[in-house]
């Protein structure tokens, strides 16, 4: 494997949550420090990025630098995209040639998945850590009538962490711009034909974005950690 990085992305009060979620505490520790237990117990040694709202810059460094003393703090951008790619601009600055991002807001993942990830991307441009759809999925019209149903047997629900090649991603960025935002970063890749692939996580790793997910991840954490 090429040179590791990990770059932890948070962003800033989320409208639906009502708050700053990242700052949300679960068995005795923010959502944002579990998130990026869960990527260095996956790799203890290599270099971590955080990427965090410019105005709770200040502030997380006090909170988190007596468990973290190595990792990068770094100030985001007003999207998503943005947020990532000063992420991986300040991997690059450490010497990394492969990075897994990950969402802050899933402070559930398991560092086996994480690993996971990692393993999948192999001779790949990309790895995505995805769930299988459970459910049977209906397309409706705009009334909501339902018009189709869709085979779930080649779906899947993109998670993170997702790993990237450099490379690619500064190909993608360079060539596609910055005027469309995404969700995550394997859209760009897919649109120059790059191959990117998926592996099936094996733990739940719910996303917060409105309080009612916080009593789930809580639960999840706490019987991880017993």
């Amino acid at each position: 494997m090429s040179e590791l990085g990990l770059v932890c992305v948070g962003g800033g009060a989320g409208q639906r949550f009502g708050g700053d979620k990242l700052a949300a505490r679960a068995d005795g520790r923010t959502l944002l420090e579990h998130s990026m237990n869960a990527l260095r117990e996956a790799f203890p040694s290599v270099p971590m990025v955080a990427v965090l709202p410019p105005e709770k810059l200040d502030w997380w460094r006090r909170e988190l630098a007596g468990g973290h003393p190595t990792v990068g703090f770094v100030a985001g951008g007003p999207r998503r995209r943005d947020s990532v790619q000063l992420g991986v601009e300040a991997a690059v600055q450490l010497g990394c040639t492969v990075v897994a991002v990950h969402d802050a807001a899933r402070p559930a993942v398991h560092p086996q998945d994480v690993r996971r990830a990692v393993d999948a991307l192999a001779d790949a441009d990309g790895a995505v850590l995805s769930r299988c759809v459970a459910e049977t999925v209906k397309e409706v019209d705009a009334t909501g009538a339902v018009v189709a149903t869709i085979d779930r047997e080649r779906l899947r629900l993109a998670l993170t962490p997702q790993v990237f090649r450099v490379g690619a991603l500064q190909r993608a960025w360079r060539e596609l711009g910055h005027d469309e935002d995404v969700t995550d970063e394997s859209v760009l890749l897919e649109c120059l034909g790059m191959r990117v692939t998926t592996v099936d996580a094996s733990h739940p790793n719910p996303k917060v974005t409105v309080p009612a997910d916080l009593p789930i991840v809580r639960a999840l954490l706490a019987a991880r950690h017993t």
